[in-house]
């Protein structure tokens, strides 16, 4: 494969079959850098996604990623510096790289050819599309929670499984075996480093199962070396142009950063790394990230971030009940150590928010939270610091396995919703009567609802991270409007957001690689691709100056493969 590179600018050779072509520049200063994508009849190819990585210690973003218009035309915003212009479309490889400088500018046209085996550009998701409803569903509620399933480094393993002389049914159970164990005891250790309480047992996969069961799950879903994959399509319409632009910002290890979300600055991303006490703050101009201690004693593991009207930084944790306010401006922390009497610190996940994604408290001015170990919702009073909890009456036919997760508060500030994990139900705390007055149990006991979010209208979104679903239901009329199967239904939805501006719901995947976008107007789904592979989502959220959506690549544990990411998308329709 030839790479030619016209006006002096240096190309290397990449091997034939390529996914994605290698080109290296090496431009004196910031380069203006546009192109064109074509097939290999020279008609262009739309929507093509193009991805430039920074050279080490270069400011601004780790990596910028636009997308090809109608003509196969692209344009990265601004000068650039630069090493590894790549496209990447599913279905196509690069076959050849056409590379022109003329000053300060420079353009590269990259011309592709049909690609059947999608592996390397197709998500996780893509190898779970064919096996059965049931084994789908447990697959990515026992995994999925730290990685995708099958990550790169999964496919490898099964890989080097079936290179193993001799019996290969032997050697599947067996090696599966191990990995399972391997997980229990990375487990164990995660859930056990809070101090507060006994480490899990390590002989359940995640806390939640015996090892036996989940080798026999593994060894019938992912067969084979998991190496070759095709016919895999995105299943609704792409939600680029040519004014898309995808930023990441790479942050340095070890950490594992979980959630992103940006406060009245736009130029600030603020992220909870969930194996320390740190928070981290990357700028966005610079690139440049530093660390910020949450002043405890005891492990914290910043986990929720959520912001107020007034601009602060609210942080839930994941150990000992502390929550946490900071002022940016100051950098002040405010703590405050839950105890719940005769309960000690609850396990807080999710705080109560408004549709604008604001912390809010009730007319008392309490601050209501998911309790997700004793299977609760309660409140604290940042006045006072008292705390109470209100443990969820149980669900008929659904007892055992429940955990409070994601949580919202109605317009008036008058009802609590809440979501159970583990037996596919949510329901609703009345704050003026102190009574449970609404409980809603899905089809599928195993549909994993995770977090939610409430409209101005008080209509819930609620991400079935388990079933591949989006329920939509109106919490005045008391009514489900629908539940929505995903495009993907292996694709693992983490967690809405309600966009205000837009009047959309966007959703978090955790195993495909994307966003997608739910349109209630019309109940339509759009597909948004992110530019790297592991890309694990849990929340997203809206910046309120310019309307860009706010992520990371959540892999935690921190012993979990992936990138470890923020990510800003501006996804091109000038809202």
């Amino acid at each position: 494969m030839r790479f030619r590179a016209p006006g002096g600018a240096r190309a290397i050779r990449v091997a034939a079959g390529a996914t994605a072509a290698l080109v290296c520049i090496a431009a004196d200063g910031a380069t203006t850098i546009s192109g064109r994508v074509v097939d290999l009849n020279g008609q262009p190819v739309a929507q093509a996604m193009v991805t430039l990585d920074k050279m080490p210690g270069q400011p601004g973003p780790t990596a910028v990623t636009v997308f090809s218009d109608e003509s196969g035309g692209f344009k990265f915003p601004g000068p650039q510096n630069g090493r590894s212009p790549t496209v990447k479309m599913l279905g196509y490889r690069t076959v050849d790289s056409v590379v022109r400088q003329q000053g300060d500018a420079l353009d590269v046209s990259f011309i592709l050819g049909v690609e059947p085996n999608q592996a390397g550009v197709a998500p996780a998701s893509a190898w779970l599309r064919d096996i059965g409803a049931a084994d789908r569903t447990n697959l990515i509620m026992t995994c999925v929670g730290c990685h995708q399933i099958p990550a790169p480094e999964v496919r490898g393993y099964a890989r080097l499984i079936h290179e193993v002389p001799g019996d290969p049914k032997e050697a599947v159970e067996s090696s599966w075996h191990a990995i399972v164990q391997y997980m229990n005891y990375i487990s164990a250790w995660e859930f056990g480093r809070g101090g507060s309480t006994a480490p899990p047992d390590p002989n359940n996969v995640y806390s939640g199962g015996p090892v036996l069961p989940t080798t026999a799950l593994l060894a019938r879903t992912l067969t084979g070396p998991l190496q070759e994959l095709s016919g895999y399509r995105y299943g609704a319409p792409l939600l680029v142009n040519a004014h898309t632009v995808i930023r990441e910002y790479a942050v340095p290890r070890p950490n594992a950063v979980r959630e992103a979300l940006t406060l009245d600055d736009p130029g600030a991303i603020w992220l909870a790394d969930v194996s320390s006490n740190r928070l981290v703050r990357v700028d966005t101009g610079t690139g440049a990230s530093r660390t910020l201690e949450i002043p405890s004693a005891l492990p914290t593991s910043p986990h929720t971030l959520m912001r107020d009207r007034h601009g602060a930084l609210w942080v839930a944790p994941f150990f000992n009940g502390l929550i946490v306010r900071l002022d940016p401006n100051t950098e002040h922390f405010t703590t405050w150590q839950l105890n719940v009497p005769g309960l000690g610190p609850p396990a807080v996940h999710d705080l109560s928010f408004d549709a604008n994604h604001d912390v809010t408290a009730d007319r008392s001015g309490r601050i209501w939270y998911s309790e997700i170990v004793h299977n609760a919702i309660g409140w604290f009073d940042p006045k006072t610091g008292n705390a109470h909890n209100y443990p969820i009456p149980p669900v008929p036919g659904r007892v055992g396995g429940e955990q409070t997760y994601g949580l919202a508060m109605s317009s008036d500030r008058t009802h609590i919703w809440y979501s159970q994990l583990g037996i596919g139900s949510f329901g609703s705390f009345n704050i003026q009567t102190g009574k449970f007055d609404a409980s809603v149990v899905l089809p599928d006991g195993n549909s994993g609802p995770r977090r939610m979010a409430m409209s101005e209208a008080d209509v819930l979104y609620i991400a079935l991270f388990g079933s591949g679903q989006l329920a939509e239901y109106d919490t005045r009329a008391r009514k489900m409007i629908g539940i929505y199967d995903l495009p993907d239904r292996a694709s693992a939805p983490y967690s809405v957001t309600w966009d205000m501006r837009r009047h959309v719901a966007w959703i978090a995947t955790s195993n495909a690689n994307l966003l997608y976008r739910f349109d209630p107007r019309d109940k339509s789904f759009a597909v948004l691709p992110l530019p790297r592979e592991g890309a694990f989502l849990r929340m997203v959220g809206i910046d309120k100056q310019t309307g860009a959506l706010v992520t990371t690549y959540g892999n935690v544990v921190q012993y979990v493969h992936g990138p470890r990411m923020a990510v800003v998308i501006d996804p091109g329709d000038r809202p």
